[in-house]
């Protein structure tokens, strides 16, 4: 499966992207991709949303013809997913 995420907002407003196969992520973030073709995993989002310093994820898994969307606002961004979300955000590079 291909793995796409595109993170967005933060105080500077910038936007990274990185792509991986999830092949190549650990074994637990692995299962965080599976579980989420078929789940849309949220935190409890305490925080109010749209704060100027917060991020944006929008992440797509490609499985085969099928793409799957997910998006979070930081304070929604479920426990389970944030290592995932770190993972790729390290090998990002700024969008262009």
């Amino acid at each position: 499966m291909q793995v796409r995420l595109v993170r967005s907002g933060g105080l500077a407003g910038l936007s990274v992207v990185a792509t991986a196969n999830s092949d190549d992520l650990p074994a637990d973030q692995q299962k965080v991709v599976s579980r989420l073709l078929t789940e849309d995993l949220r935190g409890p989002g305490v925080s109010p949303p749209g704060g100027a310093d917060q991020f944006s994820y929008q992440l797509e898994i490609q499985r085969g013809d099928r793409t799957v969307r997910r998006h979070w606002e930081e304070p929604e961004v479920h426990e389970s997913v944030r290592p995932l979300l770190a993972s790729l955000t390290r090998q990002a590079k700024p969008a262009r």
